[in-house]
């Protein structure tokens, strides 16, 4: 399956990544390769469902929302941090 990120959602994964290298230059590193995880367990495992979807990270105050454009390409839309 293709994987697309949005622009924002780009912006979004930059920012989570200074976030949490702040903390712990380690916790950044562990975000980005979660967040790969995260988006390739969608693909391979979710329903397709129509609409916006959201998926929660392990091990990170994070939503990913993502929506299917057809049965081939996932489109990742916007990475919030949760408060």
């Amino acid at each position: 399956m293709k994987i697309l990120l949005s622009s924002i959602a780009k912006n979004d994964i930059r920012l989570l990544m200074r976030v949490f290298s702040a903390e712990n230059k380690q916790r950044g590193i562990d975000f980005l390769e979660g967040l790969k995880a995260t988006i390739n367990g969608i693909a391979q495992h979710h329903e397709r469902c129509n609409g916006i979807n959201t998926c929660s990270m392990d091990g990170f105050p994070v939503t990913i929302h993502y929506v299917f454009e057809n049965e081939e390409t996932l489109f990742v839309t916007a990475i919030f941090k949760l408060n």
